[in-house]
C-alpha cells in the first residue's frame, strides 16, 4: 500500500489529499471513486491521458484451485505488480473482482501506450504468489485515450471494455488499444455475441456442418464463423497434399502461411488427436522436433491443431494459428474444434469421400480492416 500511495501523491490531483481512506483495503490500490474522481479532474481541465481496464485472466480458476485465501493473495500480488509497473507513469485502482484500473495521465500517443502494453505483455509472467509460487497468471487489457476516443468517464469505460472484450476474445494474455475503426462496431451486450458464445458454439458445430448437403460448403460456413468469433488469425484442414478450405482474419500480420511437415504435427498429438500451444517461443526444437522451428519461422506465436478421424480412418487434421499474440487457449474454443474434426470425420467416412479429392480453393480474408 506504501508503494501506491508514494506513487500517486506525484500527481497534481493527489499531492495535497488526504488519501487516509483512499485505498482499498485488500490490493492496496486506489479505490473506484478515486479513479473516477481522477480521470473527472483531469478532463474538466482538458489535460489528455489514457483510460485503461486490466482483468486477471481465468482468476476464478486461481480461486477454485487454490482457494479463496491464496486467490486474495494472488490478487495482492496482481496489484503491486501493477503499482511497480507504473509508478511514475499512472495510477492503478480496483474497479472490483479481479479488475483494475489505470490512469497515464499525459500519455496518449499511440506507440507510447503500445509500448507500455507490450511491456506488461512480455513481463507478466514473472508475478507470483507466496503459497503458490508455481501459479503463472497473465492480464488483458483494454484501453482508449482522451480526448482522441471520447470526452466522459461513461464513455471511456464503454470504450475500454469493448477493447478488453476484444482482447478476452482474441484469446486473453495481450492488450487492446481502441481504435473506432476496428472496435467502434463491438458490441458486447448484443444477442447475437450472446448467441454465439463458445458454449453454443459447441452445440451448433452439427448445425453449421450439415446447413448444406455440400459438404465443402458446410466446413466453408463454420471455418468463417471460427475465425470471425474467436478472432483467430487462421484456420485450415492440412493433409499430406497441402492446405484446404484456408480462411484468414483480415487483421493477421501474416496473411501467407506455410505448409507444415504433416507427420511431424501428427507425431504431436496425444492419444486424443490433440495437440494445443499456449506460447509457442517457449518451447524447445528438441524437445519437439524440426516442426515447432517450422512453426515459429512462420511467425506462428500459438495454435491448436486436431486429428480429423473415424473409425481407424485418418483425414488431415484442422490447424489454428496464431501469429502476432500469444494465446492462452480456453476450453471451449478447444472444444469447438474437437467437435468440428470429429463431425468432420464422421461425415466424410459416411459419405465415403476425403478432403484430398476437394479443390484447395484461394484463402478467404474475412473481418477487421484491410
Amino acid at each position: 500500500m506504501g508503494c501506491c500511495a508514494d506513487n500517486v501523491k506525484k500527481f497534481e490531483y493527489f499531492a495535497d489529499r488526504d488519501l487516509s481512506y483512499a485505498f482499498d483495503s485488500l490490493t492496496g490500490v486506489l479505490k473506484r471513486e478515486e479513479i473516477i474522481g481522477y480521470v473527472n479532474s483531469l478532463i474538466s481541465e482538458g489535460k489528455a491521458f489514457t483510460f485503461g481496464i486490466a482483468d486477471i485472466d481465468n482468476f476464478k480458476t486461481v480461486n477454485d484451485t487454490y482457494g479463496h485465501v491464496r486467490g486474495d493473495a494472488a490478487l495482492r500480488s496482481m496489484a503491486e505488480y501493477l503499482c511497480k509497473t507504473f509508478a511514475g507513469k499512472g495510477v492503478i485502482g480496483r474497479y472490483g473482482g479481479d479488475e483494475f484500473m489505470l490512469v497515464l495521465e499525459g500519455c496518449s500517443e499511440y506507440k507510447d501506450i503500445w509500448a507500455l502494453g507490450h511491456a506488461v505483455n512480455m513481463d507478466i509472467g514473472s508475478v507470483r504468489t507466496e503459497g503458490c509460487r508455481e501459479l503463472s497468471m497473465t492480464i488483458t487489457m483494454g484501453m482508449c485515450r482522451y480526448p482522441i476516443d471520447a470526452h466522459s468517464y461513461n464513455d471511456l469505460l464503454k470504450l475500454a471494455d469493448k477493447a478488453l472484450y476484444r482482447g478476452k476474445m482474441k484469446g486473453r494474455n495481450c492488450f487492446i488499444i481502441y481504435l473506432e475503426e476496428k472496435h467502434k462496431d463491438i458490441n458486447i451486450n448484443d444477442i447475437i455475441e450472446r448467441k454465439y458464445s463458445g458454449m453454443h458454439l459447441c452445440s451448433r458445430v452439427f448445425t453449421y456442418l450439415t446447413s448444406s448437403g455440400d459438404i465443402a460448403e458446410a466446413i466453408d460456413i463454420l471455418f468463417r464463423r471460427i475465425v470471425s468469433y474467436f478472432m483467430v488469425d487462421h484456420i485450415c484442414i492440412e493433409t499430406r497434399g497441402g492446405m484446404h478450405f484456408q480462411v484468414i482474419h483480415k487483421l493477421s500480420k501474416q496473411r501467407e502461411f506455410c505448409k507444415l511437415d504433416y507427420d511431424e504435427v501428427i507425431s504431436l498429438l496425444n492419444n486424443a488427436g490433440l495437440a494445443y500451444f499456449n506460447r509457442m517461443a517457449s518451447l524447445r526444437d528438441e524437445d519437439y522436433g524440426p516442426v515447432i522451428k517450422q512453426m515459429k519461422d512462420s511467425q506462428i506465436s500459438s495454435g491448436v491443431y486436431c486429428k480429423i478421424q473415424a473409425f481407424g480412418n485418418e483425414y488431415g487434421y484442422i490447424r489454428v494459428d496464431m501469429t502476432d499474440t500469444v494465446r492462452i487457449w480456453q476450453q471451449d474454443e478447444i472444444n469447438v474444434i474437437i467437435i468440428a474434426a470429429n463431425t468432420i470425420g464422421l461425415m466424410l467416412y459416411y459419405q465415403g469421400r476425403t478432403i484430398e479429392e476437394m479443390p484447395q480453393t484461394q484463402p478467404v480474408f474475412i473481418g477487421g480492416e484491410e
